[in-house]
């Protein structure tokens, strides 16, 4: 692994480059088995920096102001254990990400997954996929101060822009669940043919699209029935059939662009992401990328989409306006959850 101070001074290095008062993009990618997080500069689409955060990491969001990152870590020993018995098996990492250093830790109540913030950054709400339940974190107190129950395995996670509502994906059930965030309680389970994996909720409330297990397709979800009203296939690179077994993993990462017009979506088993046009669910194209495409994240201007591949440890980058794939950057051991942030160049 790096040196901190290799690190902090390549970052440095790049943001001296800026212009005053100068703004600069980075994109954070947790590497799972290395036990990391690669630091990307999105002008240079290059690794500057690398934070030491123990074996692995799992998700990685920013505060709504982009000040800190969170990140959730599965704790476990030096020999890849999971952790002892009678010590926490999960915990949150709070990160500063112009300094690239760790500012504080949280003990979890279980196995973290994904996570999100509230709007005004107060609290972070996180799924503990093996006690079926979110732990609500209070930033201020640096503490879980409450728990939601929301079912079996809860994994990805989405707030409402105003923090009022929720809503789970189960994966090891075959549901979505709403919760009310003020109340801190379940309201409506959304039932579904398979475990679900990402999920991406239009910015209306109106609409949830869902990846599920074995599932080489789009579920599209009206949030006000509860009804499914339609799987959109994923596309099929031609020569290539779709098996009579499709993987647990057959599609990880959704994301709508920040005009509402676009869904992009990763097709894991076939090594490509997919571009659909909103409402409507029209495939407008897709392209290849590295192996087993695992997440996507937007860069803060909405030019660019990072896409992990966590089967050839690199990123791939992809120019949204022409939906082609810039290059890729190699990173850290199974790179997957993705976030990115803009931070003063001085």
């Amino acid at each position: 692994m790096k040196s901190p101070v290799v690190t902090v001074l390549a970052l440095a290095a790049a943001l001296a480059a800026r212009p005053a008062l100068a703004q600069t993009q980075l994109v954070f990618v947790e590497n799972t088995r290395g036990g990391d997080v690669s630091v990307i500069d999105n002008a240079t689409m290059k690794v500057v920096g690398t934070i030491d955060i123990g074996l692995s990491p799992d998700d990685i969001v920013p505060s709504p102001d982009g000040k800190t990152l969170y990140l959730t870590r599965i704790i476990r020993r030096p020999d890849r254990r999971p952790a002892a018995p009678g010590e926490a098996v999960g915990e949150m990492v709070a990160i500063d990400p112009k300094g690239l250093t760790v500012l504080w830790r949280v003990n979890l109540t279980g196995s973290p997954n994904h996570l999100m913030s509230s709007p005004d950054g107060k609290l972070i709400y996180i799924t503990i996929v093996d006690r079926g339940h979110v732990d609500v974190v209070d930033v201020a107190k640096r503490a879980v101060v409450d728990t939601i129950t929301v079912g079996t395995g809860p994994h990805d996670i989405e707030i409402s822009e105003d923090g009022k509502k929720g809503w789970v994906g189960l994966i090891r059930g075959a549901a979505a669940v709403a919760f009310d965030a003020t109340a801190r309680k379940a309201t409506q389970t959304f039932p579904m043919p398979d475990n679900v994996r990402p999920i991406a909720v239009t910015k209306d409330e109106k609409t949830m699209y869902l990846q599920l297990s074995h599932t080489h397709a789009i579920v599209e979800l009206d949030l006000a029935s509860g009804k499914i009203v339609r799987k959109v296939p994923m596309p099929v690179p031609p020569g290539q059939v779709l098996p009579d077994s499709v993987p647990d993993t057959a599609g990880h990462g959704l994301r709508i662009t920040a005009d509402g017009k676009v869904l992009i979506a990763n097709g894991s088993m076939y090594d490509l992401v997919a571009f659909f046009a909103l409402p409507e669910m029209k495939l407008l194209g897709w392209i290849p990328v590295g192996d087993d495409p695992n997440w996507i994240t937007l860069t803060p201007d909405g030019k660019r989409a990072y896409v992990s591949n966590r089967a050839s440890d690199e990123l791939s980058v992809i120019d949204l306006a022409t939906r082609k794939e810039v290059t890729r950057i190699k990173v850290g051991k199974y790179p997957q959850r993705m976030a990115s942030v803009s931070v003063a160049a001085h």
